[in-house]
């Protein structure tokens, strides 16, 4: 299991099968986090990578998987922003259906947002949900408490009860924390426990019934647009309640307080994570906090680095997403930044909607995109085969970072750790369909796209929770 840092106990639950004494001879071993890059046969037994090396004899009773020989090895990626659906919405996905998504997509470890229903605000309902995932589940689960009470932003959730639970973090994801204090008080209260608060950037007296991002498409299709404003509005607020918040945490510090192992400014961990950035002018405000050396980290999805608003001119209701899909210069920001580190990881968003709930007019359908099982093969086909993005650059952002942002041992390529990886055969092409999506709803936004990249095996605890046959 992927432990934590620090800070009381951060629970990761799945399924226990039989560790598989396996042996993928001549592949493609690359960990940029631990300067791994080689080909090599690569030794799974005991639930750890037991050897790395060149001509390995092969033990008595390994299965030697030569299917996989050329491909490459990856740390297992780590999403942390799911909507499991679980409890109340299992009609859309539940823990099971989205581990098999996810392992389907390379990932080892999810974790859920809290906005289901109902809300997981307290600890017994966080405890329910891993205890699921215990049960059936083939990746490492994680859970997100809620701010709030009822994610109504009015009323403090049972933080302390939730970091007790194990979750891996606090949000009201899906809908803003407008109250200033509120949040200042959460920060202050979480001191010490090691949960970051990850923060939806949503001001809804702007956004109010837009349905896409405000603009020169939105003008054409006559559809009501959300402004860049919506988002870098809270953003510019909450990055002032961050500072605020560090500034007085320093001023503990110097007045004899000893500082928290579990975050804030010295451990390089943050206080808030800002999730899904769409917008150039919010890389702008990151660049500058960062700059300043605030306890903040943010993600972009797969979606907002390779789609615009100019694909919704096909009325798709797969497209309809909040934030928004914004112009092609933002997406060009997009990159650059998680290209240049100012964007720390990529969240998939993944977030089910049963066709009833699309399968209407574009303004009356949810926001929403599933994003799992395509992923990396969205980013690397779309980014890194151009040139736009490194290689190591995607690992990073899909493995190690958002590992650390967790406070979790992050997947790694070494003797003796975890066997925890994926298997990528780079050069297959394919056009995704609904035959790829392994979760209970098919609301991709990359339906009928031509990708490249093909997760072809994920083993996590030293066993296979996904294998598909490579194509001849």
């Amino acid at each position: 299991m992927i432990s934590p840092t620090s800070g009381p106990a951060l629970r990761l639950a799945c399924r226990s099968l039989p560790q598989e004494r396996l042996l993928l001879p001549s592949v493609h071993l690359f960990d940029p986090a631990h300067h791994v890059d080689r080909i090599a046969d690569l030794l799974i037994e005991g639930g750890t990578i037991a050897k790395m090396g060149d001509g390995m004899a092969v033990p008595s009773g390994v299965e030697i998987l030569n299917e996989f020989r050329g491909c490459w090895v990856f740390p297992g990626f780590v999403d942390m922003h799911t909507h499991l659906r679980t409890p109340g919405q299992e009609y859309k996905e539940d823990v099971v259906s989205a581990s098999r998504a996810a392992a389907a997509g390379g990932f080892v470890a999810v974790v859920g947002m809290a906005n289901t229903d109902p809300p997981v605000d307290v600890g017994p309902l966080a405890s329910w949900v891993l205890d699921q995932a215990a049960v059936g589940s083939e990746v490492l689960v994680g859970q997100v408490g809620a701010v709030s009470h009822g994610v109504q932003g009015e009323h403090m959730a049972e933080l302390r009860e939730l970091c007790e639970a194990g979750v891996a973090a606090l949000s009201d994801d899906g809908r803003p924390v407008n109250n200033a204090d509120l949040l200042l008080q959460a920060l202050r209260y979480l001191r010490g426990t090691g949960r970051p608060v990850l923060l939806h950037l949503e001001d809804r007296s702007l956004s109010a019934t837009g349905v896409m991002h405000e603009g020169r498409w939105s003008a054409r299709l006559g559809l009501r647009g959300i402004p860049t404003a919506a988002e870098t509005g809270p953003l510019a607020r909450d990055l002032e309640i961050v500072a605020y918040a560090a500034r007085e945490e320093e001023r503990q510090t110097d007045e004899g307080h000893e500082r928290s192992n579990g975050g804030g400014e010295g451990s390089g961990r943050p206080l808030v994570h800002f999730q899904h950035l769409s917008c150039a002018e919010s890389v702008g405000l990151i660049r500058a906090a960062k700059g300043q050396g605030l306890p903040i980290s943010c993600e972009v999805t797969p979606h907002h680095l390779v789609l615009t608003d100019e694909a919704v001119q096909s009325f798709d209701q797969n497209l309809k997403i909040n934030p928004p899909l914004r112009c092609e210069e933002a997406r060009r920001a997009l990159v650059a930044a998680l290209a240049d580190g100012t964007i720390d990881c990529v969240g998939t968003d993944h977030a089910p909607h049963a066709p009833h709930e699309k399968e209407v007019p574009f303004a009356d359908a949810l926001f929403g995109t599933v994003g799992l099982e395509t992923a990396f093969a969205v980013l690397y086909g779309t980014l890194v085969v151009p040139g736009d993005l490194s290689l190591d650059r995607l690992i990073d952002a899909m493995s190690t970072t958002p590992s650390r942002v967790l406070g979790m041992e992050a997947p790694r390529l070494e003797v003796g750790a975890p066997a925890h990886l994926c298997v990528v055969d780079l050069d297959e092409e394919w056009t995704v369909t609904t035959a790829d999506l392994m979760g209970k709803c098919r609301n991709s936004a990359f339906l009928g796209r031509r990708v490249q990249g093909r997760v072809v095996l994920t083993v996590v605890a030293g066993a296979r929770r996904f294998s598909r046959e490579r194509k001849e």
